[in-house]
Formats: C-alpha cells, structure tokens, sequence
C-alpha cells in the first residue's frame, strides 16, 4: 500500500465546502454538455471503432472533425523543459517573418524571462510577434499587466481579463492552448506553459510532453490560435457569450459593426495567410526529427463549439484500440462514455494502462477522478501513479501506430469548458517512440491496485461525494 498527500482534516474540509459554494454558480454560466456526446452517455456502450491503422478511421475523424490530415510531415517528440525551451528558443531566434505564442501559465522566473527577451529581440529585428497569455495563469503582473511587452512589432493580449472587463461573464472558461508557431512552417504543441517548474527532466522539474510539427499542419496550428487571439483582450465586440446557441445571434450583431471598427481604426482581425513552402534552408536538419512521414493534424477545441472535438478525438482513439494503449494525464476525470469505452478496452483484449498523478497542483481533481479507479481496475485496466513533484503531460499512444499529444486532459473542463490545442499522428515510428518512453516512466511510476483503492480513508471517500456534484467543472 502507498502513502499519498496528507491532509490538515479541519482547514481542507473548510476549504473544500468554501470551494464548493463558490464554484456551484459556475456551471450556469457554461454547462458542460454537447448535444451528441450527451447522446453517446444516454446509450452507456462503447462499439470498438474501426483499427487507428485503417481507413475507416481515417474517414470517421475526418466526418466527426473536419481536419485536414498532412501526409509526409516532420515531427519530433520533445520531453520536458529541457528539451522543449531550447527548441522554443532556437526557433524564436531564426523567427524571419511571424511567431505566435498562446499559453496558460507564465511563471515570473527566468524561463519565462529568456522567452520574453527572445519575443522583444524578435520583434527588434522586424518579425511580427503576437503574444496571448491566460489572465488566469499569468504570474508576472497584477491583473496580467503585459506592460513589459511593448514593443515595435509586438502585441501582447491577456485572455478573460477578471477586473473591468465585460469578459468576466466567460470566467469559467480558460485559455488553456500551448502553441507556439513560428514563420507558419514550424509548431509546438503540448502541455508546457512558460515556467520554471517545468524546467528539469521530468523527475527533478514537472514531467511533460510537447510535438514539434513543420509544414502545413503547422499553418493549422496558426489559424487556431487565431480563433483565441480574437477571442482574447477587454470589451464585447467579437467575443463570443459562454452560452453556446446565443453565438449565432451574436456574431450577427456583431459582423457590422467590426467592420465599422476597421474603417475608423483601421484594425483587422488576424487571419494567418495559406501556408506557402518556405524557400532556403530549414531551421533543423532531417536527422534532428523523430520521423520525417508522418500523417498530422492539426486540432482545436472551444467551448463555444457545437461540439468537442478533443472529446471525439479521445473516444475515437479508445474505440479504435485493439492491441494497446497508454495514456497519461495531468487530471483525469474521465466522462461516463470515456469510462465506457476503456472498459470495453480492456475487456476485447487491449493493454490499456494509464499513467496518472500520484500529487499534483489540484489535489480535488485527483480525488474526484479517483471515484473512476475501481470499475477500470475490475475491467484488467493498469493505472500507475507518479510519484515525483507533477505529471502535466497529455499523450495517448495506441497500437504503435497513433499518438494523441497536447494540452486536452481527460476531463469535461478540456472538453467543454476550456480552449485546448492538440496534434493527432499516425506514424509507426513516433508511436513507438512514444509507447518506450511511457514504459520508461512506469519504470518510475507506482502502481495503484484494488486494494490501495479499497483502503481510502473517510477524508477520501467523503471528498468523493462532496464533490460529485461539480464533476463538470474538472
């Protein structure tokens, strides 16, 4: 049996019933719910899906998602800060014409300070820089003060501003995207924000994943962090109510009057040109990436969407399973037709082991996610927890064929509450590359049993219940 986080019984349970009073309104603002993913909970059964390595899947993410899947693009697996940031920073400097940064946590420490330097030198020379942070996970200022990034040539924008902003309606939705892209031929898409504690390989800093993905799927990953872009900054023009079906009305109020605001201002939205091959030499020669064929998209998900397109992304995954799957995810709260289909999983024959947080910076979400332990464990599901200071990556590798990599967890707040950013790749090598990385970890990891979860303490099992309710909201 494992230790795990102890508690101070009197301040959490204080804690927990003020964050439960506190968050119970939010879930009127945005109820966490799409119209089919609704329907697929009310039918309770999860049909495998068509092999990931197949054509049928390759057409039914093509009807559920509308995205274009690239063929023979570049990719390369990066772990962690210390293999991400010095890529972030090689690319920002070789920048020649564009970078698009989005991000949620800003840490004010020197990764974030190195970074910034990079963007303001960037900008110095003439490359067009654009800068969203989350107001939410911005550290560096009050009220996500950008001051500090003005420049020539650069713009900075905070996404859902808390204070004197009409905005704050739309506080329950978070700009949760990792994107970075550079000229429109190079992206990284992941888990990793801009902060020190990610810094470290895994084990000493928060263990991570990001993609790198050049050529056009990387004109992709620029158009949707144009969606947010738009999204982001004060005032109501352009940006879209928490409500879902009140969007389309809006948008149509809303269209003359930005076109109105374009003659007397002169500002346009920002609409990424169609990806052009780039002449000259590539920043990173063929040996530096993990394949060179592989086929990627491009996916974005919002809440103001008729639908989730992670959520289709992941079950689609799941359904189209048959040998293994590994996934690991910062928070796991998995809906009830997630639940479904990895049971189903595991009972047709797939290895399916999840790789979770043992601690973690949002300890409730880890303890309500746990309610799920037992029916996935009775179904011969693995699950694994980490055990080192916090496992913030999202990945799902299947049947070494396909590898899911962003910054969606498996939970309804990714699904339906926030905008989340991932690349999906069907490529034999990256997949592989992958599933060994993930054993590396479990080598790491600790295993959580049915008996580990039959002996939670009362603390546990009452924080099960309590916050049940607001299941949604994680």
């Amino acid at each position: 049996m494992h230790h795990y986080a102890t508690w101070n019984g009197r301040r959490f349970i204080s804690a927990l019933l003020f964050a439960c009073l506190a968050l119970a309104p939010l879930g009127c603002t945005t109820f966490p719910i799409r119209g089919h993913q609704v329907w697929r909970a009310l039918k309770a059964n999860s049909p495998a899906g068509p092999p990931v390595e197949s054509p049928g899947f390759t057409l039914a993410l093509d009807a559920s998602l509308g995205v274009t899947a690239h063929p023979d693009t570049p990719v390369k697996l990066l772990q962690n800060g210390d293999e991400t940031y010095p890529v972030m920073l090689e690319l920002i400097a070789a920048a020649q014409r564009r970078i698009s940064l989005e991000t949620y946590i800003v840490g004010k420490d020197q990764i974030t300070d190195q970074i910034f330097q990079a963007l303001r030198d960037a900008a110095q020379r003439g490359v067009e820089v654009r800068l969203l942070v989350d107001a939410a996970g911005y550290d560096r200022g009050v009220i996500a003060d950008m001051s500090e990034m003005k420049s020539p040539n650069l713009q900075a924008r905070v996404f859902n501003p808390f204070l004197m902003s009409w905005t704050v309606i739309r506080g329950n939705n978070r700009d949760h995207r990792k994107i970075l892209v550079v000229d429109g031929h190079y992206a990284i898409l992941g888990g990793i924000n801009l902060s020190a504690t990610q810094q470290g390989d895994g084990v000493s800093g928060w263990r991570d994943t990001a993609l790198l993905a050049t050529g056009p799927v990387a004109s992709d990953a620029e158009k949707i962090f144009a969606e947010t872009w738009e999204q982001a900054g004060r005032g109501w023009l352009g940006k879209n109510l928490p409500v879902t079906i009140l969007n389309p009305v809006k948008k149509t109020i809303d269209t003359p009057l930005l076109r109105l605001r374009q003659v007397l201002t002169g500002q346009t939205l920002f609409t990424p040109p169609d990806y052009v091959t780039p002449t000259g030499s590539d920043f990173f020669p063929p040996d530096f990436y993990t394949s060179l064929s592989a086929t990627a998209r491009a996916i974005g998900s919002s809440p103001d969407a008729g639908s989730s397109a992670t959520y289709d992304l992941y079950l689609q995954s799941i359904l189209g399973a048959r040998e293994r799957l590994d996934a690991a995810f910062a928070y796991f709260v998995p809906t009830q037709a997630m639940r479904q289909a990895l049971v189903e999983a595991a009972k047709r024959g797939v290895k399916v082991r999840l790789l979770l947080p043992g601690l973690t910076d949002i300890m409730a979400v880890r303890e309500i996610g746990m309610r799920s332990y037992n029916e996935l464990l009775e179904a011969g599901v693995e699950i694994y927890e980490w055990p080192y200071p916090i496992l913030h990556a999202k990945t799902m590798a299947v049947d070494g064929r396909w590898l899911v990599v962003g910054s969606a967890n498996m939970d309804s707040r990714s699904f339906f509450l926030n905008y989340e950013a991932v690349f999906a790749v069907q490529d034999p090598t990256l997949a592989e590359t992958a599933h060994s990385q993930f054993a590396s970890d479990l080598a790491l990891a600790r295993p959580f049993t049915q008996e580990d979860w039959k002996a939670r303490g009362w603390r546990q099992r009452l924080l099960e219940t309590l916050l049940l309710p607001l299941a949604g909201q994680f």
